[in-house]
């Protein structure tokens, strides 16, 4: 079950058929409306989604240079390309989930986000998406304040994206996890997948994820193909 919704939904947001997903080999989709490069492995396979003038250079890589940063940019050299980021995808249903702490944190007025937001770094709140996000949840410091905040994204109505962000005085105590393990109870309990995204050197949270039984099944890497805004068909001459 829980495969087969991670399988449709990223399918959908690449442009695929989920059958692709059970291929051995790299699958290559013509995506002429991006400026970007993305590539995308779930379990053994391994996606790719771009123009067709980079298709073309990305179909020259062997399979285990798909997600090799500095193979990607050098086949993408045209483009000038520059690195949006690599991202581990993991995910978790009731047979992995550790539902501790969950209880500790409940749902989290607006104010209460942006106490915590406030106190984190201008990337660090982008990256938690948080102000986006209509189902939030909150955990308290020991001084009764809002200090961890986490909440979720609904994707293609099965994927739940969990995002999370702890005040920066407030770190080390697990009060992120209580607040993204409360929205992951959730998620699955309105019948939601939870994913965890997050950047490859964000050890922090990668360990979170994991603490809370999210299961590492994919990653995900994505270029820009025009940086400075330039067409993307006379870059390629």
């Amino acid at each position: 079950m829980t495969e087969t919704v991670v399988h449709r939904v990223w399918a959908e947001r690449l442009g695929v058929a989920p059958a692709v997903f059970r291929e051995s080999q790299p699958v290559f989709v013509d995506r002429s409306d991006l400026t970007a490069a993305v590539v995308v492995r779930l379990g053994r396979t391994v996606a790719v989604a771009a123009p067709e003038r980079a298709l073309s250079r990305l179909r020259s890589l062997g399979p285990g240079h798909l997600l090799h940063v500095g193979s990607l940019l050098g086949a993408l050299e045209p483009w000038a390309p520059r690195l949006f980021g690599v991202a581990s995808l993991a995910f978790a249903d009731r047979t992995t989930l550790a539902p501790v702490g969950a209880d500790a944190a409940r749902t989290a007025s607006e104010a209460e986000v942006e106490a915590v937001l406030s106190r984190c770094s201008v990337e660090e709140r982008d990256e938690s998406g948080l102000l986006d996000m209509d189902r939030r949840w909150i955990a308290l410091g020991e001084d009764g304040r809002p200090a961890g905040a986490a909440g979720y994204e609904v994707w293609g109505g099965g994927l739940a994206h969990v995002g999370v962000a702890v005040a920066a005085a407030s770190r080390g105590k697990g009060l992120g996890a209580r607040a993204a393990m409360a929205a992951a109870v959730h998620a699955i309990g309105v019948g939601l997948v939870p994913q965890w995204r997050c950047r490859e050197d964000n050890v922090a949270s990668l360990r979170v994820g994991e603490r809370l039984g999210f299961v590492r099944t994919g990653e995900q890497v994505a270029i820009d193909l025009a940086p400075d805004e330039r067409d993307l068909t006379h870059a390629a001459r």
